[in-house]
Formats: structure tokens, C-alpha cells, sequence
């Protein structure tokens, strides 16, 4: 993990000092639909520079959440015209994936007022699972990590000569992973988590600050 970090740092920092013209930061809001967990909040922060007109790269933190409660009702009253349901907890879950990811960016016109905009990044995530089971009286959080990725590609609009404007639908990929221990004879075990899918996001573009 450590080694893989300090690569992404590494190279943003050569390509920053060899090309860099002018600084950018990007704020975006979605969501993500990962296989093997629930749709959730996607939102992220880019920190970095132009490398030409077109071409940038950055740093990007991002974050992912998703929570799901296992619900059932257990009973009914009514006081005079007022019912009263009663509902039993069994189950609540939530996931939280933090990707950081080392980014190039691409933005060309497409007519005058309307710019296409690419983005590619790959790097490293780290994933936490809570769970608290009422049923079976279990309460703890899972740690995950390893490779991750993303690609997107959607349109931007300029609304100012420093900012701009943009919407992309993205791919995310990753299957963070833990050490689960051994089989009887011994084996090692490894448990993972897909969570590469779809998503969709907004954003802001400015060029008036960055790394």
C-alpha cells in the first residue's frame, strides 16, 4: 500500500514540474453502483495542473458510501384513530471506500460553447464494511484495500474564463481485498469485494488554484 501511494505522488510530481502551465482543482458530486454493494453517495476532490490547453493531471481523493437496514415489523396498535406500527432493527450495515487515485484529464471543444471531457485515473482504495446484526448479537468493521481505477467521459461548459462546469458518466473498478485467516489444510484465504460499476457525477472545474 505504502509503496503504491508514494508511486502515485512520485509521478504526479514529475509531470507537475515538467509541464505544468496553470493550476486546477475539480469538486464533483454522484453516485456509484458498485456489484457487490449497495448504490451510493460518489463524491470527490481533484488537486492539480494543466499540462497544456487540453491536458491536465491531478490527485484525486474520492469517497463512496452506502448504508442498508434490515427492517421487520414485529406489531400494530391503534390509539383511538391514530395506528401505531412497531418495527424490530435485525440488521445495519454500512460501507464506506475511499479511492485516491493519480488522474489525467482531456477537454476538447466540441462546438463553441460545449467541451468534451475525459478522464482516466488509477491508484488505490481502501474500504471499510460495518456491521451491527441484533439477531446475532455481532457488532464490527471489515478493513479492505488494494488496486482501483475509474475512466469517464461526458461534456463541460464553460461558465467563466476560471471555471467550468461539467456532468460524466464513469466506470470504477476495484476489488479491495482482506487476509481471512487459513483453510484447514492450511491454505490462505483472501475475501474481496467488487466494487467496480457505473456511475454518474457533476462537477466544478476551477483554474484559479490547485497543487
Amino acid at each position: 500500500m505504502n509503496s503504491t501511494i508514494k508511486i502515485i505522488f512520485i509521478s504526479f510530481s514529475l509531470v507537475s514540474l515538467l509541464f505544468s502551465q496553470g493550476k486546477m482543482t475539480e469538486f464533483n458530486i454522484g453516485l456509484l453502483g458498485p456489484t457487490d454493494a449497495e448504490s451510493g453517495f460518489y463524491g470527490g476532490l481533484n488537486l492539480g495542473r494543466m499540462v497544456d490547453e487540453n491536458v491536465g493531471v491531478s490527485l484525486g481523493v474520492h469517497v463512496y458510501h452506502s448504508s442498508y437496514t434490515k427492517e421487520s415489523r414485529v406489531g400494530e396498535n391503534k390509539d383511538g384513530q391514530i395506528v401505531i406500527s412497531e418495527t424490530a432493527t435485525e440488521l445495519d450495515q454500512s460501507a464506506t471506500l475511499i479511492p485516491l487515485f493519480f488522474q489525467l484529464h482531456y477537454t476538447g471543444p466540441i462546438t463553441n460553447a460545449l467541451d468534451l471531457k475525459v478522464t482516466a485515473g488509477v491508484g488505490y482504495e481502501l474500504l471499510w464494511n460495518s456491521i451491527t446484526n441484533f439477531e446475532l448479537e455481532k457488532d464490527g468493521t471489515d478493513f479492505y484495500s488494494g488496486f482501483g481505477w475509474n475512466v469517464g467521459a461526458g461534456v463541460s461548459l464553460p461558465i467563466s474564463r476560471a471555471s467550468d462546469f461539467y456532468g460524466e458518466l464513469f466506470y470504477h473498478g476495484g476489488s479491495p481485498s482482506r487476509d481471512a485467516g487459513k483453510t484447514e489444510e492450511g491454505f490462505p484465504v483472501r475475501s474481496e469485494i467488487d466494487m467496480g460499476g457505473l456511475g454518474v457525477r457533476i462537477g466544478l472545474r476551477l483554474y484559479t488554484f490547485g497543487l
